[in-house]
């Protein structure tokens, strides 16, 4: 019987069995302890240094600016409205977050029986910065039954007013993140039309109904942020 004979009859025999399988439970408990060792002081101050990070709360102060136009449309014409928010309001804040803009409108023909005029409105994407592309703006709205129509336009980057807290950094470092007077500067064009709903009167030579009164208001809403160790 050759030696290759006798390993193989060592192998399959009860005691080679025992020392196959010994054998690899000892390289398995070597494969444990070696990733173990890896995960608990190989990168032992990895991790620590990740449970170190400070924590920071960002927290928003709202300040709203309000201002009211009332403009008289004539039926089938546009009108531009700008709204141009003051520069002091950029120096005293951190930031200007929201704007909102409600176009509102009543029947003053004052004739019997007449209907309420359309009125449509578009805050058109030219001549200020923001954030014009947002998925949660509302830039244009139509009214036929005298309903306020409310935009809203999203100004500074990702700013939704609401607190949150991160991980790493530092206080300055955050305060920086969410100041900038570049957004919101510039003129804010909002194109409002009137068309003229005739009463049912209107056929009579002394009835008539020509012209809207709109108003519209705009309300600039900046914020202050407030950083703090958590």
């Amino acid at each position: 019987m050759t030696s290759e004979d006798n390993i193989i009859k060592d192998l399959f025999s009860e005691g080679g069995s025992r020392k196959v399988l010994s054998i690899y439970w000892t390289f398995l408990v070597v494969i444990l302890i070696y990733h173990a060792t890896v995960f608990w002081v190989i990168m032992q101050d990895d991790i620590q240094s990740k449970f170190d990070k400070p924590t920071f709360s960002i927290e928003f102060e709202e300040i709203s600016e309000i201002s009211t136009e009332s403009r008289t449309i004539n039926d089938g014409e546009e009108s531009v409205i700008q709204y141009i928010a003051q520069p002091e309001l950029f120096a005293s804040h951190n930031g200007f977050g929201m704007l909102y803009v409600n176009i509102s409108y009543t029947e003053t023909s004052g004739e019997f029986a007449d209907p309420c005029d359309t009125v449509s409105a578009d805050l058109t994407p030219t001549g200020a910065n923001a954030d014009w592309n947002n998925p949660n703006n509302e830039l244009s709205g139509i009214s036929s039954d005298c309903e306020t129509i409310s935009l809203v336009l999203h100004i500074f980057p990702e700013y939704s007013g609401e607190n949150y807290n991160v991980i790493g950094g530092n206080e300055q470092y955050w305060i920086s993140s969410w100041t900038d007077s570049s957004h919101g500067e510039g003129t804010f064009n909002l194109e409002v039309e009137v068309i003229v709903n005739e009463p049912v009167t209107s056929g009579i030579p002394t009835v008539s109904d020509t012209d809207e009164e709109v108003t519209v208001t705009w309300e600039a809403v900046f914020f202050d942020v407030n950083v703090n160790q958590v």
